[in-house]
């Protein structure tokens, strides 16, 4: 499973922890992206809500067809590491800039 964002045909971008097959993608603790107003009512920020906000399960897994979805792709590092701070593993990737050799 790794963290990925999906579009799907009726606009929601959703993230997940995803495992792909052939038919099927299975979305375990499936978040919804949403823009937000910050406090002072000012800037935009994204952020995330439940994608199945009344399901029973606190970490619900969730088998949906291929056709439901536009595409796949690697969300950048923020909205991963955000993600996983509030529906995963809460482990943070560092951003890297430069590779040294430690001596």
């Amino acid at each position: 499973m790794s963290v990925m964002m999906m579009r799907m045909k009726n606009g929601e971008d959703v993230v997940a922890d995803v495992t792909e097959k052939e038919d099927t993608v299975t979305l375990k603790n499936p978040a919804v992206l949403m823009p937000m107003r910050d406090a002072g009512g000012g800037n935009m920020q994204m952020g995330f809500g439940p994608w199945i906000p009344f399901s029973a399960s606190t970490n619900p897994e969730v088998e949906i067809s291929r056709e439901h979805i536009l595409f796949i792709i690697e969300p950048n590092t923020d909205v991963a590491n955000n993600y996983r701070q509030a529906f995963g593993s809460g482990v943070v990737v560092p951003e890297t800039t430069t590779k040294q050799i430690l001596t």
